[in-house]
């Protein structure tokens, strides 16, 4: 029996161990940490040959100490087919020139492993790294007759798992006569709301980099949700608020209108809706100076297809340099030499324009590849782009768009730092890129055509109804005096301004007009009955708000049999649940009436509230005046009657 407390213990422990999942057996140890998971965690992008014909290529890894790397360096690209095949994670179809031997990565710790490969034009030995291994990468070149960007490979074996990563490196032994042009754009879209936390993150990263010109591209769409969230208990609105704030708070930071990419400009402009094109870009600007106190530079971003009569339309609406993706045109300049310059668009007067560089924008937009290997993806590119025409005689520009919901705070750190590098580059805001000098630069094409684009229809019913809650929604705009409520209205009607079917377009419109009769039905008029003293008093009418915000409105009233000397309209200051306005009265012909009362925006385009109130007028009616008078009489005869007895009894005594 002695034994029997341990055997218990024993059962105890193990049903303890059971519960909790420890994964015994197979050698593992309870408590041990897991492998990390192989990822390219930073690679330097530009290697630059010395005197000595060899330089270090440093390398990051995460991995643990138990794991090989090998890395293999391929002939320099010509092409930006085979250089987009290497991007894509295919080979580039050549013979390797150089690898390493499998180096085991003892110098990992917690979970990442840093080590130093030496590139070289000589048989000289590599230095050391990572623990006495010394890699190195003999480049297939004589001294200064390298510069080029090579693709490489690397592969690392993790615990019987083999990863296999394709980059790209720049080796660079001249100076670069004429470096790219890049601008780099991140649009803020409503989907950056769905993860308020990260968007704030990355807005910070924005922040982070105040001395590298960078550009955001405003959408009311989101801008409009973050206002309304500004002030509520959530904490996602308010901080991406404060870091958009942040963001933009450095003067190499910038902001341009950037309207969904489903706006139908042509549609608004082929139906006369010319003052809604202006507005669908002033919204942005409005809401963005609201949040920031800052202004939108000149350029406006288009993220969809765009049909030449929007264009056009935007121009005359006086916005003359737009940003454009690359697919909305009819020959991607990416698949051609002949890219970098602004143009104008076939068909188009007065606008100039800039495209988007497409396969590097979707680069940027991530996937399941870690930040540090886009990074040197994307830099890699932009050097091949610079080799092409390294002595161009004018600037090259290359735009980059990306959506900051799908940018990560760490692929911005990295991306900042590597631009901040690479000697091939420099960052810019848009605005210098649109000078006209450079339209047809570099054997570049002073006109592109734009993609066809199928025409929207739109019905009668779209283009009246729209108008209708256009007007509707400007009146009561100008009536609020406080909160957000009118930009959540604007912003649903310059939602309804889309492409797409009648039916959807329609459907959008009627959403705006439910949001404005919801607000509309936050206020009412008090429907009790009012008795009024006499002709000349004062007829109170009770007001009552639910709106939360105050209202600028005017009361109407109106009643057969009863004047207003001062005026039938008075206005009235909705800044409390419950307001009441006192409306002067005169003559009166009847002692009862039923008052009209109509409450109105400040220019009485929209009514907000109406009631019929029943008036109730005490001192009016003929059998009111009898009534007076024999209640008079009655009193005076009352008087005489007392006085006459005191006399008489006087007269006796």
């Amino acid at each position: 029996m002695a034994h029997r407390p341990r055997t218990w213990w024993r059962a105890i422990a193990g049903a303890v161990v059971v519960a909790l999942g420890a994964p015994l057996g197979h050698g593992a140890i309870a408590g041990a940490a897991p492998s990390p998971t192989p990822s390219l965690v930073h690679q330097q992008e530009v290697v630059t040959l010395g005197a000595s014909g060899a330089a270090p290529l440093d390398l990051t890894v995460s991995a643990d100490a138990s794991s090989t790397l090998r890395v293999t360096l391929f002939p320099l690209l010509i092409t930006r087919g085979a250089l987009e095949g290497v991007v894509a994670g295919h080979s580039p179809g050549v013979g390797a020139i150089a690898s390493t031997p499998a180096i085991a990565l003892r110098c990992a710790r917690h979970g990442t492993a840093t080590l130093a490969i030496t590139l070289t034009t000589t048989r000289r030995a590599a230095a050391p790294t990572c623990d006495g291994a010394r890699p190195r990468l003999r480049l297939a070149c004589a001294p200064g007759h390298c510069d080029g960007v090579y693709p490489l490979r690397l592969v690392l074996d993790q615990n019987d798992r083999r990863t296999v990563w394709w980059s790209l490196v720049t080796v660079r032994g001249r100076s670069a006569l004429t470096p790219l042009s890049v601008a780099l754009i991140e649009t803020l879209t409503r989907a950056a709301l769905v993860h308020p936390v990260r968007t704030a993150d990355a807005l910070r990263a924005i922040a982070r980099a105040a001395s590298t010109p960078l550009t955001l591209g405003a959408d009311y769409g989101a801008l409009g949700p973050i206002i309304l969230g500004k002030d509520s208990s959530a904490p996602g609105p308010t901080d991406v608020a404060v870091a958009l704030d942040r963001a933009l708070a450095s003067g190499e930071h910038r902001a341009i209108d950037a309207p969904p990419a489903e706006t139908d400009f042509a549609g608004l402009a082929d139906h006369h809706l010319d003052t809604q094109v202006l507005q669908q870009l002033n919204l942005s600007s409005d809401l963005l100076r609201t949040l920031t106190g800052r202004y939108v530079d000149g350029p406006v971003l288009l993220s969809g297809p765009v049909a030449p009569e929007g264009l056009a339309a935007l121009a005359r609406a006086g916005e003359t340099r737009v940003v454009l993706a690359e697919d909305a045109l009819a020959t991607a300049p990416s698949t051609t030499l002949t890219w970098g310059a602004p143009f104008r668009a076939t068909g188009v007067a007065g606008a100039l324009a800039l495209a988007t560089d497409g396969p590097l924008s979707a680069l940027l937009e991530g996937g399941a590849r870690s930040a540090g290997l886009r990074t040197a993806l994307v830099l890699g590119t932009l050097d091949f782009l610079h080799y092409e025409a390294p002595n161009a005689p004018a600037p090259r520009a290359v735009v980059l768009a990306a959506p900051l919901a799908k940018t990560s705070p760490t692929l911005i750190d990295d991306l900042v730092a590597g631009l901040a590098r690479d000697p091939f580059v420099r960052t810019t805001t848009l605005t210098p890129l649109f000078d006209a000098r450079l339209v047809g630069a570099n054997g570049a094409p002073t006109t592109r055509a734009l993609a066809p684009v199928a025409s929207s229809t739109w019905t009668g019913r779209n283009v009246t109804s729209l108008l209708t809650v256009i007007g509707e929604v400007n009146s009561f705009a100008q009536a609020v005096r406080s909160g957000p409520v009118a930009t959540a209205l604007r912003v649903a009607v310059a939602s309804a301004e889309q492409t797409g079917s009648p039916a959807r377009r329609q459907n959008a419109i009627a959403r705006a007009q439910a949001a404005l009769d919801a607000q509309l039905g936050l206020v009412t008029v008090d429907a009790s009955t009012i008795t009024l003293a006499g002709p000349g008093n004062a007829l109170p009418v009770t007001i009552h708000s639910s709106a939360g915000y105050d209202l600028a409105a005017v009361v109407h009233v109106s009643a057969e049999g009863l004047t207003f000397p001062k005026g039938s309209a008075v206005p009235v200051d909705l800044n409390a649940p419950t307001v009441s306005v006192d409306v002067p009265t005169a003559r009166a012909t009847a002692s009862s009436v039923t008052l009209e009362v109509t409450l109105t925006t400040p220019n009485g385009q929209l009514e907000l509230a109406r009631s019929a109130v029943q008036v109730r007028i005490a001192g009016t009616s003929v059998v009111g005046y009898l009534l007076t008078a024999l209640s008079l009489l009655v009193l005076a005869w009352w008087w005489w009657r007392t006085t006459r007895r005191r006399s008489v009894g006087r007269h006796a005594r």
